[in-house]
């Protein structure tokens, strides 16, 4: 629990917030229990609504926001390293090209070299200094590149002929993920419209068709006061698992969505409060349509 809590300390530092997790987290489940009870005595599955939500954001946007600075750095990355061996090869040290890369655009990158610059002039080694960067960022493709740039630095080796190999390979599996998430669109949007629009609309059908069936079994005496009792009470349950198995649904298409899209569940943070508000209004509206409908009818 207590590796969970500094990974997550990690993530709140990300977004320059220096409150402790253990806090962080409380707060959040306070807030939305406060919220969603309130919401909860106007109308309980709304309040069980605001609930999930604003606890998923408020835990889960730290997740988001962290990952989507490491998808920053990565998506620099190549063309930083392409300017560092172009700089290296002109005759200049790794040492100037580090700063010649901090100087350009590279949005949350720069300020990584930025931080190597400050610490070599602190008295680290550029060992200790790509160290540091390697810690900080918790990314595969940067952690393996620095190891592989501090045993050039070791050997001798043609470091600026190493990156810009692993530049053009990093580039290669950009392009790679940007193709795999234009074939997986049609899938994506099939996963929505079922989790998001299909699923929520026949289990409001199925809400008040079983809801119907049994007010006519009452009102035409059919049933017995006995088999009628049951039936209310398996009614009021079936209601309440078909609310919560919508919730899970609808959690479990938002991660399928953000694993195939990106190849991370951190999307699912911003996916599932989108989703699950427009699944529980399709749920409700379907539920007064049909008893409408049904209540004309009859």
């Amino acid at each position: 629990m207590s590796k969970l809590l500094d990974r997550y300390q990690i993530y709140l530092y990300s977004m320059k917030i220096k409150i402790p997790a253990l806090y962080w987290i409380a707060l959040f489940i306070c807030l939305a229990t406060l919220f969603g009870g309130l919401t909860f005595l106007i109308n309980p599955k709304i309040g069980f609504l605001v609930f999930a939500i604003i606890l998923d954001l408020g835990i889960g946007i730290p997740f988001y926001k962290y990952y989507k600075h490491l998808e920053d750095i990565e998506r620099h990355w190549p063309d930083a390293l392409r300017l560092i061996a172009d700089t290296m090869k002109s005759g200049s040290s790794f040492d100037y090209a580090i700063r010649e890369a901090s100087s350009a655009d590279f949005g949350p990158l720069s300020f990584e070299f930025n931080e190597i610059i400050r610490r070599l002039e602190m008295g680290d080694t550029m060992t200790q200094a790509l160290d540091h960067m390697s810690l900080r960022i918790e990314s595969k493709i940067v952690r393996r590149t620095i190891t592989l740039i501090q045993e050039c630095l070791k050997t001798g080796a043609q470091l600026a002929d190493v990156l810009e190999l692993i530049a053009e390979d990093t580039k290669q599996m950009f392009r790679i993920k940007k193709e795999r998430e234009t074939k997986t669109m049609l899938q994506i949007i099939f996963i929505f419209a079922a989790g998001a629009v299909i699923a929520p609309f026949i289990f409001g059908l199925t809400n008040v068709i079983t809801q119907f069936l049994t007010n006519v079994a009452a009102t035409s005496g059919i049933a017995s006061e006995n088999a009628l009792t049951a039936s209310v009470s398996m009614q009021a349950v079936m209601g309440l698992l078909l609310d919560t198995y919508l919730l899970i649904e609808v959690a479990a298409a938002a991660v399928i969505i953000s694993l195939m899209r990106s190849g991370k569940f951190t999307n699912a943070v911003m996916f599932f409060p989108v989703m699950i508000a427009i699944a529980y209004t399709i749920y409700l509206i379907s539920q007064l349509a049909i008893s409408s409908i049904l209540t004309g009818v009859v």
